[in-house]
């Protein structure tokens, strides 16, 4: 079941993982796997068994991808900032560059400068971003 799961799902959707070795890290925890399907059959309803196998991407991913190896990667290829809410696609962009402006994140999600920055209002009014310093010169903090 993982094994199609990882190619018919993921690898179509990101080529990434049709290489990346997950069997391995599956047969370690194969009790884990099998009782992840059983518990996921069993509630009928499959949250238990997609934890698991994003657990074992997980690890999969720390055992056998360089640690820079993804700082090169554009980050739409590892999110598609398009299919996720505007105010988490916002975040996402500015835990890996603080910087960013509004203009470059609304580049980088598809979205206008004005949903951007009705996001990030959003955001400060829940206490989840806020900036600091300048407007040109100043940085974005996750909160």
């Amino acid at each position: 079941m993982g094994r199609l799961w990882q190619t018919l799902l993921l690898a179509q959707w990101k080529p990434l993982f049709f290489d990346l070795p997950l069997e391995s890290v599956i047969k370690e925890h194969q009790q884990a796997y099998y009782q992840a399907l059983g518990n996921a059959d069993e509630a009928v309803e499959s949250t238990l068994f997609i934890e698991f196998m994003l657990e074992a991407i997980l690890q999969t991913l720390q055992k056998n991808v360089p640690e820079n190896v993804l700082l090169n990667v554009p980050v739409d290829v590892l999110v598609n900032l398009q299919t996720i809410e505007t105010t988490e696609a916002v975040l996402y962009l500015l835990q890996n560059n603080p910087h960013l402006t509004r203009k470059e994140m609304a580049a980088e999600i598809g979205k206008s400068v004005r949903t951007i920055g009705r996001a990030i209002e959003k955001l400060g009014k829940n206490g989840r971003l806020r900036r600091v310093g300048s407007a040109k010169a100043g940085h974005w903090e996750l909160l």
